[in-house]
């Protein structure tokens, strides 16, 4: 049995999401009315992460209707990035999963292919 010290399971992938995601998805992921989508259930494809890690990796091109551009992380580790999309699927997910560091290098993989 592993026992954690906190109350927080996914304490980096909060502290990642605060850095990276929380400026533009709000710290309670409710997002900016049109201009910036919330991060819930509806939106979140958390039910296929590698589409969640490829859009974190990548971003989104620019939206002339919000003037809004997601921008790409590229200099976040695999392993920050299965921290966050942990706490993404705790937070805002309906069905969490964990997605381990290894499922994180062959999703970035196909994505790269796309």
């Amino acid at each position: 049995m592993v026992v954690s010290c906190t109350s927080q399971p996914y304490s980096q992938g909060h502290a990642i999401y605060t850095a990276h995601c929380e400026g533009c998805h709000m710290e309670d992921g409710s997002g900016l009315a049109d201009l910036i989508p919330p991060l819930d259930s509806s939106r979140l494809t958390l039910s296929d992460p590698s589409k969640l890690v490829c859009l974190i990796r990548k971003g989104l091109p620019f939206n002339t209707f919000t003037g809004q551009q997601m921008p790409s992380n590229t200099s976040m580790t695999d392993v920050e990035l299965a921290n966050l999309i942990n706490f993404l699927g705790v937070e805002y997910g309906l069905n969490p999963q964990t997605i381990k560091v290894t499922e994180i290098k062959k999703m970035l993989a196909a994505c790269q292919s796309e």
